[in-house]
């Protein structure tokens, strides 16, 4: 993101005293960036929940001759007003998009519940029960809109501070430059390594050492995972006691994050963590949720499959599915069905290819995969683009041999690239149609992008991360951005 984010940041040795005049301007800096966004928000999601009352008097007075009085629409509007800023969604920054739907579809039904109790009408509980369906996808759609066009302008967020130039702050800067919309944009690095003075990490200036100070920055990261507890305390009570608020990074890189509680142990601070896929009953939840998808959109895909099979066939008259073994749960082999995307004798012209292009066998060997395939067709050319060469899996999943949702099935030759301890987490689950690293940059993240995202899927799964990843899957087909 631009400097421009930045709130007049001057960096200076933190002095014995942090003058109660200098954090009350803070505090109005940040006050004023703060309501910038959340108005934005607000608005949006305001204009959400007009349109679902519109659209539900429209479709109930065509089906019932009965809508939802427009005079709730005021206190559904307070009621949402009041409940995104007790849930900590105004503005939001630094919720997960997961956590940011959970809260939202919570929320969207507390005020439609809250509603129909209040409406004594059978006929109004029922246009509350509809106009709360209606909210659960428009309202977030609106909102994600609107935070986008914060962005796009570069008024989003706010900006923090990084002490520590190591691995985990590295780490740490480069997912928050992934992600902008989490709305944390580092502006400069504290550390006390000589050797990083005056350097930058990840285009973040390395501005001084941990006793240093960035001022009108509210939020420090402290993510030192080397660090004794004596220091911890000497920095809160100095350099860090100059912020309105310090996030602490332990050092859990690798471990599950999205369902992380505090735990008070007897006084001491302890985080509980959670592998959700490993309660049998969180298993059923997800087989369920997928297979009621699955079976609501069959009359669609059941369609664009029988469409997408003749303009293969009629492309060269050649059987329209490719079948290829893959590895599944467990580590076991089975056949995946796709679209053939590619011309008969694939493999043959691949090699032919190779052996005659230093360069491109060199790209295969580093990603397993070509960005200008020869073997692929003009017809296959649209498919993967659209990733609409994946429907025929749709057969796996009722075999109960892969997932909608779960890590990309790979063949043995690309599943043995990977690092033991990322195959081992995703033996755990089946593998699905889409996935965390599909629409996280897809086949350009390469193999780094499997071994990031992958194992992240497996510690934090929810039905929530497997909802987000169904929305971002239609965004990234419709866009066919990140296309193989």
């Amino acid at each position: 993101m631009s400097t421009t984010l930045s709130l007049d940041t001057p960096i200076e040795s933190c002095p014995k005293q942090w003058h109660f005049r200098m954090k009350l301007n803070l505090g109005i800096k940040l006050f004023r960036r703060l309501v910038i966004n959340s108005s934005v928000l607000l608005v949006a999601e305001i204009l959400g929940l007009f349109l679902v009352y519109e659209a539900s008097a429209i479709s109930l007075n065509i089906i019932f001759g009965h809508s939802l009085e427009f005079s709730w629409f005021y206190l559904s509007v307070l009621i949402w007003a009041i409940g995104s800023i007790a849930w900590g969604l105004l503005p939001g920054w630094g919720l997960s998009a997961f956590e940011s739907l959970r809260r939202q579809v919570i929320l969207c039904i507390g005020t439609f519940l809250i509603i129909a109790l209040l409406d004594f009408d059978t006929g109004g509980r029922l246009a509350a029960a509809l106009s709360c369906m209606m909210a659960i996808p428009l309202i977030p759609a609106c909102r994600i809109i609107a935070k986008n066009l914060l962005v796009s302008r570069e008024i989003w967020g706010t900006p923090v501070a990084i002490y520590g130039g190591g691995s985990a702050g590295r780490e740490i800067i480069k997912r928050f430059k992934a992600d902008p919309g989490k709305g944390y944009h580092p502006i400069c690095v504290f550390d006390d390594n000589p050797e990083l003075a005056n350097t930058s990490i990840e285009g973040v200036p390395v501005c001084g050492n941990t006793n240093s100070i960035a001022k009108n920055v509210p939020i420090a990261i402290l993510a030192i995972t080397q660090i004794r507890g004596q220091r911890i305390g000497e920095m809160m009570q100095q350099s860090l006691s100059s912020y309105l608020r310090v996030i602490m990074i332990p050092n859990l890189i690798h471990s599950p994050s999205l369902w992380v509680t505090s735990r008070d142990m007897c006084g001491v601070p302890g985080l509980e963590l959670k592998n959700n896929l490993l309660d049998p009953s969180l298993r059923i939840v997800k087989s369920c949720f997928e297979a009621t998808v699955a079976t609501l959109t069959l009359p669609f895909w059941g369609s664009l499959y029988s469409l997408l099979y003749a303009m293969i066939w009629f492309d060269d008259r050649k059987n329209p599915i490719y079948k290829q073994k893959r590895i599944g749960q467990r580590g076991e082999v089975f056949e995946t069905w796709k679209f053939r995307t590619m011309v008969p004798d694939a493999d043959k012209v691949l090699q032919q290819h190779l052996d005659s292009n230093p360069e491109l066998k060199e790209e295969w060997e580093a990603n397993c995969k070509l960005k200008n395939d020869p073997r692929i067709t003009r017809v296959g050319k649209f498919l993967r683009k659209t990733s609409l060469d994946e429907i025929p899996q749709l057969v796996n999943i009722l075999k109960g041999e892969m997932s909608l949702i779960g890590p990309r099935p790979l063949p043995d030759y690309h599943y043995v690239q990977l690092p033991e301890s990322v195959r081992m987490l995703r033996e755990r689950v089946k593998p699905g149609i889409t996935g965390l690293w599909q629409v996280s940059g897809r086949s350009d993240a390469g193999n780094e992008g499997m071994v990031r995202w992958d194992p992240y899927y497996v510690r934090n799964w929810s039905l929530w991360l497997d909802i987000v990843i169904l929305v971002r899957t239609v965004r990234v087909v419709l866009s066919g951005r990140g296309a193989r």
